[in-house]
């Protein structure tokens, strides 16, 4: 293709975004504005995927046996390549959207419609993943994990998703593989004064696990950026009784996916020593967790180019390489599987934290508007390119080849 014709495609894409800015705005302030928890999306989930209907795509809701999941695509002159763009929708309990999903879900059906601008004339499907529940509340809870999986994502070509930051916007970040562990422990309950040598207390078993996994964070590796963190949910329903049940729930993180399963049996040996020193009963239950993410060179150079190109100040993809994981997400489980990458685009100034309400705030202001142009155009040419470019396509697609296989 000519490079006068490459640069029309390019010129109808950044138009597209900007015809559809004011409707985008509106869906992702909306959507702020009337939060809805993990699995239960269902006004943010249909607004998204009937805009998307409306633009002629395909739409196919409920997949997975996900309620509020979809999965929209539409084709141009030919099927391949194929690119996705992911879409998040939930919220924070009492907090409401101090992630930015909102951002994200008008982000990713912004970059969708404004490539199939262009697909009646280049070869490629595009899709928008409608993934719910990333803060991994309910049943649908790692929706990409499961995506993932069940082989939703195999004949992708790439994957892409914006996340609003605060701070500078960089290219990519690091995520931590995460696991879940609840523990109860099962007591007999009796009053606490009169007869306590007849009680059996929970609530003490569940103390001493705490403070026995406290205890064991000073021997954690220190490469593998172990995170251990928890919280007492229940400890007894009045001072005045033994406790007979306590239930403690806990993450544990590391970019390193190998040493996972070393720390959940520190943890449940922590918890079986506990509940062997007081006479309880214990029941640990280790949910599926959520991988470390996988990089991708090519692809980080490719957005930081059009990042820098769109206005916005970068962070260098080397630089990023070098902070430490702070965080983790399902998205990370995509990039095991195809290609992918997860610009985070600046919305609010540094010290701004994640999960609270002043970033929820932020999601609907000047900065967070753009944020959605940004990431919707940064996406949209991205594809464009690598429809465009089969050397660059495959580039990507070896990078991310010899990555998977240099992990395995």
């Amino acid at each position: 293709m000519m490079m006068r014709d490459e640069e029309r495609l390019k010129k109808l894409v950044l138009e597209e975004v900007d015809r559809l800015l004011p409707r985008l705005i509106e869906l992702s302030d909306w959507i702020g504005m009337h939060p809805e928890l993990g699995s239960e999306e269902y006004e943010a989930s249909k607004r998204l995927s009937e805009e998307l209907e409306r633009h002629g795509f395909k739409v196919e809701r409920g997949i997975l046996n996900m309620p509020t999941a979809f999965r929209a695509s539409y084709s141009g002159v030919g099927p391949t390549p194929k690119i996705a763009f992911m879409a998040e929708y939930d919220a924070l309990p009492e907090i409401g959207h101090g992630c930015g999903h909102n951002i994200i879900g008008a982000a990713a059906i912004g970059a969708g419609i404004a490539l199939r601008r262009v697909l009646d004339e280049v070869a490629g499907t595009v899709f928008v993943y409608g993934t719910p529940a990333e803060e991994g509340r309910g049943p649908s809870a790692g929706a990409k994990r499961r995506m993932a999986e069940a082989g939703l994502f195999d004949d992708l070509d790439v994957a892409m998703m914006i996340h609003p930051t605060s701070g500078i916007t960089r290219v990519n970040e690091g995520f931590l593989a995460v696991t879940g562990i609840t523990v109860e422990f099962k007591g007999r309950a009796a009053h606490a004064a009169a007869f306590p040598h007849l009680g059996v207390n929970a609530l003490n078993a569940a103390v001493l696990m705490y403070m026995a996994v406290h205890a064991n964070r000073q021997q954690l590796r220190r490469d593998a950026n172990a995170v251990i963190h928890g919280i007492i949910r229940e400890g007894g329903a009045a001072s005045n009784i033994i406790p007979d049940r306590a239930v403690l729930q806990f993450g544990v993180r590391s970019s390193d996916d190998s040493y996972i399963p070393e720390l959940v049996k520190m943890m449940k040996n922590c918890a079986r020593g506990a509940a062997i020193a007081t006479g309880c009963e214990v029941h640990i239950d280790v949910r599926p967790g959520l991988r470390s993410n996988v990089r991708n060179e090519p692809l980080e150079r490719l957005l930081y180019r059009i990042l820098s190109e769109l206005g916005e100040e970068v962070e260098p993809p080397e630089l990023t390489a070098r902070r430490i994981p702070m965080a983790s997400t399902d998205f990370s489980d995509v990039t095991h599987v195809v290609p992918a990458i997860h610009p985070m685009i600046s919305i609010a100034p540094e010290g701004v934290a994640l999960h609270t309400r002043e970033f929820a705030e932020a999601t609907m202001t000047e900065r967070g508007h753009r944020a959605i142009e940004i990431g919707a155009k940064a996406m949209a040419l991205a594809a464009l390119e690598l429809i465009l470019d089969p050397r660059l396509l495959e580039e990507v697609k070896e990078a991310h080849r010899r990555a998977i296989s240099e992990s395995s």
